[in-house]
């Protein structure tokens, strides 16, 4: 699954590079790491989380800290989990939004 991981990574930093944004990661002050700040050309900015299995609550409540701490410095941008399936019955905080990889990786750049 680590690589399954790695390789859903990657596809997002490549698929990010095609849309034309300016990419880099967040580490907060509290330790927490975001893996995608995304700037794009149009002025919109994303922080963006990838995850490939998201089985359990708990990993889903982790991984949302690390965007909800990372938005007191970025404002202005949306918080994007990204899921290789979007689970059903998980639920993140207000203002995440969670996509699955797919429908996420075939949305219009401009969406």
């Amino acid at each position: 699954k680590a690589n399954l991981g790695h390789a859903l990574e990657t596809a997002v930093l490549l698929e990010l590079d095609r849309r034309g944004a300016e990419v880099g990661y967040v580490r907060t002050a509290q330790g927490f790491e975001v893996d995608f700040h995304a700037r794009h050309v149009d002025g919109r900015e994303e922080l963006i989380q990838v995850c490939a299995s998201v089985e359990h609550q708990d990993v889903l409540a982790r991984e949302v800290r690390a965007l909800q701490d990372a938005v007191t410095d970025h404002p202005r941008a949306a918080q994007i989990f990204i899921a290789l399936d979007k689970p059903a019955l998980l639920k993140a905080s207000t203002g995440v939004t969670i996509v699955a990889a797919r429908d996420w990786l075939l949305r219009d750049k401009a969406a």
